[in-house]
């Protein structure tokens, strides 16, 4: 029986398309496997968020082969999106398929070995479909391809639905809108039709994520779409929890917080908002749509609705230009606002971005420097923020993971990290009500269970 191993380096959206490509090679009879030397074919689905994500990439495929020296090596994702030339170029690469190219990868791969196996060498030029030409330094256009429900990834609790990819934003340190393509929806319907599987075969929590998820609906003609996607899920008696990976701060609308507080049994009380400066003039800078202002309205609103909610962001210090007393200013916005947890990027060149060309790069251990203190600042503000929880009754669900000491751990509404005591019979994929009893072990609670 053929084997695959599939890696995937970034984002939830990545993961969700690594399921997708696991699933379909599945269904031609190949067996998964957790390491590239025991498989027929290693896909290694790639980040590109930053120039360290580009030299991981590199050095994983390298790596493949060294491990395997007959494995199939295939590159897809973001990198292979936005530098296809260098990936092509590799001599450790079989095949590269772009994001936009995605579709293509199981039949092609699979008829790629069948070649192979068949003692015929192929030429460097077909390692690209046909269809595109190569692409270096992200030199290309914004693609725009159809976007159909793939089944979201149910061996878990927790499943992960994408209804949504790309961005039509062009901040001016990204290369996402290239990498991705332009913002575009699954159709309503097989959303839906994918979520009532989800519901029907025990997943418990659907996380609904996509590139620009408050997008969603804009490109087939529903300017609510995700509003209006909200209430028609949560109006199900049987509804499981809903939780949302991540909204632009514009998109976190009354309206929204009006449908999803109507159903405060399943909604997941915790709103990511990437924030990337606290600094007006560094928003303006990175081409951002709001200030300061708007982005702390908009926090305080959903703490009216949600008085318990988990605040995240990412942050990107060092963004060119800014100045000392600008982060200082970014450091004292998140701590005023009330954010409870950071995902912290440091500024990185990416190329054919207009930051690229901007002046007053900052030095690398200026850089190093701000992201070790926002680092620190995020362990803080999520050390608060969880001990205020101590002693106090959630619902939590159990996931398929265990702790260093063999406990059961789970997520609650809010996403605190929670185990349940080692004594404990307790199962995967049950919620259960507890009671937080203190920390173990990080950020970890406790949890007593109670019914």
């Amino acid at each position: 029986m053929p084997t695959v191993y599939v890696k995937t380096l970034g984002c939830k959206v990545n993961s969700y398309d690594s399921h997708a490509i696991e699933n379909q090679f599945k269904a031609l009879g190949y067996e998964l496997v957790d390491d590239p030397s025991a498989a027929t074919v290693s896909v290694l689905n790639t980040c590109s968020v930053t120039d360290n994500a580009d030299k991981e990439a590199r050095y994983l495929l390298r790596k493949f082969r060294r491990d395997n020296p007959d494995t199939i090596v295939v590159a897809t994702g973001c990198y292979a999106q936005t530098d296809s030339k260098r990936l092509v170029e590799m001599d450790e690469v079989d095949l590269v398929f772009p994001n936009q190219t995605k579709d293509l990868i199981v039949e092609a791969t699979h008829a790629f070995a069948d070649r192979k196996a068949q003692g015929v060498t192929e030429a460097p030029s077909t390692k690209l479909p046909s269809q595109v030409k190569p692409v270096s330094g992200n030199r290309q256009g914004h693609f725009k391809s159809s976007l159909t429900m793939l089944e979201a990834d149910s061996t878990q609790t927790r499943a992960f639905l994408k209804i949504q990819d790309g961005c039509n934003g062009f901040c001016a340190y990204c290369l996402i809108p290239y990498a991705r393509g332009a913002s575009r929806s699954v159709a309503p319907a097989e959303v839906t039709r994918e979520v009532r599987r989800l519901i029907d075969i025990g997943v418990k929590e659907i996380v609904f994520t996509g590139i620009h998820i408050g997008d969603y609906g804009l490109d087939i003609g529903q300017e609510d779409g995700f509003v209006a996607m909200m209430r028609e899920l949560i109006s199900w008696p049987d509804m499981v929890r809903i939780r949302i990976s991540s909204l632009e701060p514009r998109e976190l609308t009354e309206d929204l917080l009006k449908v999803l507080s109507q159903r405060p049994d399943i909604f997941c009380d915790h709103f990511h908002l990437p924030l990337q400066s606290g600094h007006d003039r560094i928003l303006k800078m990175m081409r951002r749509t709001y200030d300061s202002r708007q982005y702390a309205e908009n926090v305080a609103m959903a703490r009216s609705y949600f008085p318990n909610a988990n605040f995240g962001a990412d942050v990107i210090p060092g963004f060119p230009g800014e100045t000392d007393e600008e982060f200082l200013g970014t450091l004292d916005f998140i701590e005023r606002t009330g954010l409870n947890y950071l995902h912290v990027f440091p500024y990185s060149k990416r190329p054919n971005t207009a930051a690229e060309k901007m002046p007053g790069h900052l030095a690398p251990e200026v850089v190093k420097e701000r992201a070790r203190t926002l680092r620190e600042l995020s362990d803080r503000l999520k050390h608060e923020y969880t001990r205020r929880f101590i002693g106090q009754e959630t619902e939590v669900l159990w996931e398929n993971d265990v702790d260093s000491q063999g406990r059961r751990m789970g997520k609650s509404t809010n996403y605190l990290e929670v185990c349940a005591p080692t004594h404990a019979a307790v199962e995967a994929g049950v919620v259960q009500r507890v009671q937080l009893k203190g920390f173990v072990e990080d950020h970890r609670l406790l949890g007593k269970i109670l019914s």
